[in-house]
């Protein structure tokens, strides 16, 4: 299967979707799912990840179809979904050598005829040493990955397909990890070299969580939880982080998923600021669809407010039956109520409650629309 994949690796693309998806559920033994895991990993799949890395490391761009044919064999599209397999078979490394038990006081051959028994009863039966190059043989003998070496690159190829869906122009290696950490990359692994993981110096702390805010602000709702977990693993502090993966929800109009992000927030004047544009925008937006004009002094100050998020603001567009589009505004005065009542608690000193106030009036002058009763 995974060999065909090798071979043409566009054709049979869904061989190695299959590969991940089959070898946890059909191999039970701990050991031998690892071994056959890293056989494949060695033989075919990591060299085609360290060249995807390498590539986007050298540009700081996105791959280009030419050279994505030439270096790796696939076309460009199937980038993520690629990295995605990757994780998956990091993901059996690790789950594997976590459930394996402890050594036990045997030599190795005996426990290989104890464990595999069943392999070999014909041979035994026959008087036949069974053959050294048997798959299973060959798959138990593999050495044991570092854990922690294995959860480095799976910290990799989940930056990398962050950086791939959002469309950042990025140099992941040189950013998001130490020299030390860089170090580690590709290495066998069954080594131990040093792998700092979320103990890295201050400005590698800093790069890391600028990349994880742009992923916020960028993408989509999966990639903003798996920018959390990111975050999670890399131990950063999460405020900023989470509100703006609030504020991207509240701009895409999902306002249930922002008043929930929001929640778990600290309240501070600077997201007050940016949810007062963000409701700017809307109010902007309101007055075309019920095709009525601010005054001068009301529409400078909601433009000079709002800025960019006035075309940047919409309603929440969600695919049939998706019961996200029931609980979110449906028009641009609901949206305005909805973020009016969001956002009124975030202030934490009067000077930054000011916009909230003024656009409170403003919307009640000209739709009627309020959310605190003056």
């Amino acid at each position: 299967m995974i060999t065909l994949w090798f071979r043409e690796k566009d054709q049979n693309f869904s061989n190695i979707s299959e590969c991940t998806s089959l070898l946890p559920k059909s191999v039970v033994d701990p050991r031998l799912r690892h071994g056959i895991a890293r056989l494949i990993w060695d033989k075919f799949v990591g060299a085609a990840f360290q060249s995807i890395v390498q590539m986007v490391e050298k540009t700081g761009r996105r791959p280009k179809d030419r050279e994505c044919r030439k270096e790796i064999g696939m076309r460009e599209v199937r980038l993520e979904e690629f990295l995605v397999e990757c994780e998956k078979f990091l993901d059996i490394f690790m789950i594997s050598v976590r459930d394996i038990p402890a050594p036990m006081d045997f030599k190795q051959d005996l426990l290989i005829e104890m464990a595999y028994s069943s392999f070999s009863s014909h041979l035994q039966q026959s008087k036949i040493s069974p053959r050294q190059d048997q798959l299973w043989m060959l798959a138990v003998r593999q050495p044991l990955v570092n854990f922690h070496l294995v959860l480095h690159h799976q910290h990799l190829a989940l930056a990398l397909r962050l950086q791939l869906t959002t469309g950042l122009k990025f140099h992941p290696l040189r950013n998001l990890f130490c020299v030390t950490g860089n170090r580690a990359f590709f290495a066998p692994l069954d080594s131990h070299p040093l792998i700092p993981l979320d103990r890295v110096d201050d400005a590698t702390m800093e790069k890391r969580h600028a990349f994880l805010i742009k992923i916020a602000e960028q993408g989509g709702m999966e990639e903003r939880r798996l920018a959390r977990n990111l975050e999670m693993e890399w131990k950063l502090t999460v405020n900023e982080i989470s509100f703006m993966q609030a504020l991207a929800s509240f701009r895409h109009g999902n306002d249930q998923q922002g008043k929930l992000e929001l929640a778990s927030c600290v309240r501070d004047d600077r997201s007050a600021v940016a949810l007062a544009r963000v409701l700017a925008g809307r109010l902007i937006q309101l007055a075309t669809e019920a095709n009525k004009r601010f005054s001068t002094a009301h529409s400078q100050y909601l433009c000079a407010l709002a800025g960019e998020e006035a075309a940047r603001v919409e309603l929440y567009e969600g695919a049939e039956g998706d019961p996200l589009i029931e609980s979110n505004p449906k028009t641009w005065q609901e949206a305005v109520s909805s973020l009016g009542k969001a956002g009124n608690s975030v202030p934490q000193s009067a000077q930054a409650a000011i916009p909230f106030v003024r656009m409170n009036d403003i919307a009640k002058l000209y739709f009627g629309a309020q959310w605190v009763n003056n």
